[in-house]
């Protein structure tokens, strides 16, 4: 079945009541009026180490460069997010605008910008420094522009979004109690995408243990756990996954044995299971773990090995990304596509992704991704890039989703729903 975005007549009169309006179009204007300043700042956060788990320098430059902008109450949580609210008239619904603030590359790591005229060179420079300055750049405007809104918007810098920080800090936010009632995500470059849903993923360190031993003296009384590893690798491989809806698998990271002449006594995997939907998810997961005993049982069939000198499994959960979808429909969806069309972005994807999104959709909250701005290349690479040219369409299209989810006072209601806690 083939998915396409709706944005309803109603839904599409109000994006032009809201583009009509004064302090509106001052507010867009501004954001190309701006674009060194947007540029200048998404260097500074960049040129700022921010490796897994370790956020802390960036996030406080990040929760300052908003209190200088005016935001008021600027705080980091217990878990470290850096968060503000731009509040409204009140009694509306309340809208969470989000970039992470890590990134994938560890300690030691060389994050200085090098430019070449529109394009930027950094580990990080992208995704997702670029999110993080595209929000700088919409509270820029709106507090320039004194835009009023009906409901209140709460500005995030979330920690550990990427690998295995599985989504930690955006998960502490919707953990705690609050009166979130949706979300845009802000992350990779392209304002020409709009995301469906979330990709829900699992992962599982898979560790075979035994005694180890002799490779000559212990050969065939002693169960080696690479082999274990290995018998079970192949029989995962062997497996068709369901294609509607996708799922996927992959063993990322294989470790294990001391030398060429020891029969291995650890050995272990990291393996990752993803797919659209979380009921299929789960299904395939428990049907690849199931295999891996089986794989497990076999090879010390195989060398008709039992007790101390066969091989056992356990798994080790380390990732765990709810999956979840949008109605077509849905408010965050309406408002984002309707602000596309009137601002002139073509739609050239509406895919699934594992983003901050993917949290607030397993609460039933609508919620999607949009792009930073620019274009980008080879993140998660020491080459990677970005490009300036046009990213004030991000901003643009930020502020014209979010006034439409929340609503413009004495201009239009909101679209997004107050949730019902």
């Amino acid at each position: 079945m083939t998915h396409l975005p709706i944005c309803t007549e109603e839904v599409a009169n109000k994006i032009q009541a809201i583009l009509s309006d004064p302090l509106v179009k001052l507010a867009l204007e501004q954001t190309k009026e701006e674009q060194k300043q947007r540029i200048a700042d998404q260097i500074q956060l960049t040129e700022i180490a921010s490796p897994p788990f370790k956020e802390e320098a960036r996030a406080k430059v990040f929760a300052r460069m908003l209190t200088e902008i005016g935001i008021d109450n600027v705080h980091q949580d217990e878990i470290g997010n850096v968060i503000g609210r731009i509040k409204g008239a009140g009694n509306g619904p309340v809208l969470v605008i989000g970039a992470h603030l890590d990134t994938v590359f560890p300690d030691g790591t060389d994050v200085k910008v090098r430019q070449e005229g529109t394009k930027y060179y950094a580990p990080g420079i992208s995704d997702d420094d670029g999110g993080l300055a595209s929000i700088l750049q919409v509270a820029r405007c709106l507090i320039k522009q004194k835009i009023k809104t009906v409901g209140d918007i709460v500005l995030v810098g979330t920690l550990g979004e990427e690998g295995n920080g599985d989504l930690r800090g955006c998960k502490a936010l919707f953990a705690t109690d609050n009166d979130y009632d949706g979300m845009l995500a802000i992350d990779s470059a392209s304002v020409h995408r709009l995301c469906r849903g979330g990709i829900g993923c699992k992962r599982y360190r898979v560790i075979f243990e035994g005694l180890g031993g002799h490779s000559l003296h212990k050969f065939g009384i002693v169960v080696s756990a690479i082999h274990g590893l290995a018998r079970a690798i192949t029989m995962i491989d062997e497996l068709v996954p369901p294609t509607e809806p996708k799922c996927t698998f992959n063993f990322g990271v294989i470790k294990g044995g001391t030398s060429i002449n020891a029969i291995a006594a650890r050995a272990e995997a990291e393996l990752d299971i993803r797919s659209e939907s979380q009921e299929v998810l789960q299904t395939f997961v428990n049907k690849v773990l199931e295999i891996i005993k089986q794989a497990c049982d076999e090879e010390n069939k195989r060398w008709k090995a039992s007790g101390e000198n066969a091989v056992k499994v356990t798994f080790e959960q380390i990732g765990d990304r709810p999956a979840g979808v949008n109605a077509d429909d849905a408010s965050v969806i309406q408002a984002a596509y309707g602000s596309m069309n009137a601002l002139g972005i073509s739609l050239d994807k509406y895919p699934f992704a594992a983003t901050d999104q993917n949290v607030p959709l397993s609460y039933g909250l609508p919620a999607t991704t949009l792009g930073a701005g620019g274009t980008e290349g080879n993140n998660h690479a020491l080459s990677e890039w970005w490009d300036s040219t046009d990213a004030w369409q991000s901003p643009q299209l930020i502020i014209l989703t979010a006034l439409t989810l929340v609503g413009l006072k004495d201009k239009t209601t909101p679209v997004l729903k107050i949730h019902k806690k």
